[in-house]
């Protein structure tokens, strides 16, 4: 090897390690690790009141490393599109240095995906089947894109308005309560108060299921009153 090569591997290698002295190297694992520590506080509070089971995966980070003219870690700002959650949304990443000075600006895409016990279908029920824990169980499942729209615990009174297959998860948009009370059927109305509780024969004005408040007209004086669903045969009206 002679000697002007020699001079030049080792005026290399100074530089080099004069560049490293004086700039930060932000490697792409610390750059993801880094936007993954300032996401997440913002999707567990979107998420608060579905879920605390969720793992993130973050796409559109470059392999290369990004080298900076200071020898301090640059500023890594993550400007969110916007505010409600999204199983898969777009990030915009500003990489500046300590005078705010942009370095790099680029976009990414945050895929999150959530998990949670949701009810589920046993066997195969059918539209108008009464849904109970005769045909249903509860399994953890993915639910990033039915947020709000499902069941974790088993629900009676309810029937389905669509058919599902067994394994298919039951969404509440498709049940409805069952009808426990027909209009113009005879019932008995419970009068309740502290210290009274008075049965009458009546009549219910209008359907409705075990919760639902309804209008009924007693027999015995011809009148109306507001009552609660509280079985198949029972409204109560408190007084």
């Amino acid at each position: 090897m002679n000697r002007s090569i020699v001079k030049i591997l080792i005026l290399f290698t100074f530089f080099a390690n004069l560049r490293s002295a004086f700039c930060y190297t932000l490697t792409s694992s610390e750059l993801k690790s880094e936007i993954l520590f300032k996401i997440t506080p913002e999707i567990t509070a979107q998420l608060k009141n579905y879920s605390s089971d969720f793992k993130i995966n973050i796409y559109g980070i470059s392999n290369n490393s990004i080298y900076t003219t200071e020898a301090s870690k640059p500023k890594i700002e993550v400007i969110s599109q916007n505010k409600n959650f999204s199983p898969n949304s777009y990030k915009r990443i500003l990489i500046k240095d300590s005078n705010n000075n942009l370095i790099k600006a680029f976009p990414i895409n945050v895929q999150t995906k959530v998990y949670g016990d949701v009810l589920t279908a046993s066997k195969m029920i059918s539209f108008n089947e009464k849904i109970s824990s005769e045909n249903t169980k509860i399994e953890r499942r993915e639910i990033s894109k039915h947020l709000g729209k499902t069941y974790s615990k088993h629900i009676d009174g309810i029937v389905a308005k669509r058919n599902y297959q067994a394994e298919n998860i039951i969404f509440a948009d498709y049940t409805e309560k069952q009808t426990s009370i027909l209009k113009n059927s005879n019932i008995d109305i419970v009068f309740e108060s502290k210290n009274l509780n008075i049965k009458l024969r009546g009549r219910a004005l209008k359907d409705g299921a075990i919760g639902d408040t309804i209008l009924v007209r007693s027999d015995k004086y011809n009148k109306t009153y507001t009552g609660i669903v509280k079985s198949e045969n029972e409204v109560i009206v408190r007084i």
